[in-house]
């Protein structure tokens, strides 16, 4: 295209012809040479098609880069919100998971105190049955000692014996 000339340059130079031309005298017409401007405007009227054509090329071109622009731009606006959305979706994830956490935390750790009362009170409750029985025991014991001595007249040994022997005291 660099040794063709553009339809603007063959315009100029048929302007350059008639501002040429050779005035008539005592009026605005000229004298042109018919040949060399019809073949100028021929010249003209055969590249004007090329170079619409071009330039026509040029506007689709720029018009396809200008779509692809928007699809890329309509794409990556997508990938940005299906993004947040996915964020925002993993954040509400995040945040009830650890609501759930914390209300587990706080139902666990209310059944462990509940148990943790229920096992003492057991155990106390076990403790203290033992408690009486070992009492009980004891006192069936000192009766049981008390008549045997009477039966077997150990009181005299009985007194010795008790001074040997450490005193159970009875809890209660």
């Amino acid at each position: 295209m660099a040794d063709r000339e553009t339809v603007e340059e063959k315009l100029t130079l048929l302007r350059e012809m008639i501002a040429q031309a050779r005035a008539m005298p005592m009026s605005a017409s000229c004298v042109i040479n018919r040949g060399e401007v019809l073949s100028a405007i021929d010249d003209v009227i055969e590249h004007l098609p090329d170079e619409i054509e071009e330039a026509q090329a040029v506007i689709d071109a720029s018009h396809a880069k200008i779509a692809e622009g928007e699809a890329e731009a309509a794409r990556m606006i997508r990938d940005a919100r299906e993004k947040a959305l996915e964020l925002a979706q993993h954040s509400e994830i995040v945040r009830v998971a650890e609501e759930t956490a914390h209300r587990i935390r706080s139902e666990a750790e209310a059944e462990a105190e509940a148990l943790r009362r229920e096992t003492d009170g057991f155990i106390d409750s076990r403790m203290a049955s033992f408690e009486s029985v070992l009492h009980k025991t004891t006192s069936q014991v000192k009766t049981a000692r008390l008549r045997l001595a009477e039966r077997s007249d150990l009181d005299a040994d009985q007194t010795q014996h008790t001074m040997q022997m450490p005193r159970i005291q009875s809890a209660g």
